[in-house]
């Protein structure tokens, strides 16, 4: 019109392209960069040797579950910094209730079970009602007495550590039967997926729906994106952090059991990066540390990168030491990551 000529809009990546931007493809690049890494630096090529990938996945199910557990916090804004601890003091009185419900004293003993069943599933609700409750009480003070997420959940992890030491006098658990882990917790389908990782995939799935195709996790991003937007347009934004840190809870009970099923026997003196690793996945995945940005599927991936750093290290000989500072050295970058996409959208 009036001899100006108009240029076609210009054409965006295709599926493709698209697919290549994305952060778990990204991260699935990576990981695959690692494993071939690591295979081809092992003696034998020992680390890519199918018994090692799929103790790998074993290693990894506990942190992808509380991963995306962070996923759905961070999303919101906040922060969860005990869920290691959680993850103990869970595991402690899951295995107390299901020892007790297995058996008399001395049967137990003598390892014999013979109400195992009763005893595995009031374990398993032990397990994740204890999860849920130091959820409930980390939500109820962030939310209650307005204390800053990081504050409260510095505090209760030290509590709930503590708390599972005075219940075990600092020791673990005993008695637990060794069925759980030789029926389930390293028992692997098709003698690849362990069966632990099958339960995470099936609750990380249902979470990956929830947060992207329902009301819930709408008003999770939305609450993370702008608080204050959020309430203006009638989101009752603290109950729904409340439970929030709720689900936290729950997912670190059930993460909790798996831990049971797979050593059979609790581990009061572990879990103490579990945090940081997640974190550290969970950002490195594509979550905003910020709020109001998240992405499961990246969490998922992402959390296999400090698991094949540790067991690759370890199988090349390094000292198991340089695993925390490997771990808290991918936390860094990963704020950094963080930092850069946030610079980038302003």
């Amino acid at each position: 019109m009036n001899g100006l000529t108009l240029d076609p809009p210009a054409a965006g990546p295709g599926p493709l392209g698209r697919a290549l931007r994305s952060t778990p493809v990204a991260m699935a690049l990576v990981v695959a960069v690692l494993i071939l890494g690591f295979g081809a630096l092992s003696p034998n090529w020992a680390f890519l040797r199918t018994s090692n990938l799929s103790t790998i996945t074993l290693n990894v199910s506990v942190t992808m579950l509380l991963a995306v557990g962070i996923t759905m916090i961070l999303a919101a804004g906040e922060l969860d910094l005990s869920i290691g601890a959680n993850v103990v003091l869970s595991s402690v009185v899951g295995a107390k209730v299901l020892v007790a419900l297995s058996g008399t004293p001395d049967e137990v003993r003598a390892a014999q079970y013979p109400d195992l069943a009763l005893g595995v599933a009031a374990g398993i609700g032990a397990a994740v009602a204890t999860g849920a409750a130091f959820g409930a009480v980390n939500g109820l003070l962030v939310t209650r007495l307005r204390v800053n997420s990081f504050i409260v959940t510095l505090g209760t992890m030290g509590i709930g550590t503590g708390t599972a030491l005075v219940l075990t006098n600092g020791s673990n658990v005993p008695y637990v039967p060794r069925l759980l882990q030789t029926e389930f917790g390293v028992v692997r389908l098709f003698g690849v997926i362990p069966y632990p990782m099958i339960v995470v995939l099936a609750i990380s799935g249902v979470m990956l729906y929830v947060l992207r195709h329902t009301r819930f996790g709408l008003y999770t991003l939305a609450i993370g994106s702008s608080r204050e937007a959020a309430e203006r347009a009638g989101i009752r934004t603290l109950p729904h952090v409340f439970r929030l840190f709720v689900l936290m809870g729950a997912l670190a009970g059930v993460a909790a059991f798996l831990d049971l099923t797979r050593f059979a026997t609790t581990n009061v003196g572990g879990h103490q990066t579990t945090a940081l690793a997640a974190i550290a996945a969970v950002v490195i995945g594509g979550t905003s540390l910020f709020g109001g940005r998240a992405t499961i599927a990246g969490s998922m991936v992402a959390s296999l990168i400090p698991v094949i750093l540790a067991t690759g290290l370890v199988i090349l000989g390094v000292q198991a030491f340089w695993q925390l500072i490997a771990v808290g050295m991918i936390l860094i970058a990963a704020v950094a990551i963080d930092q850069r996409r946030r610079e980038r959208l302003k």
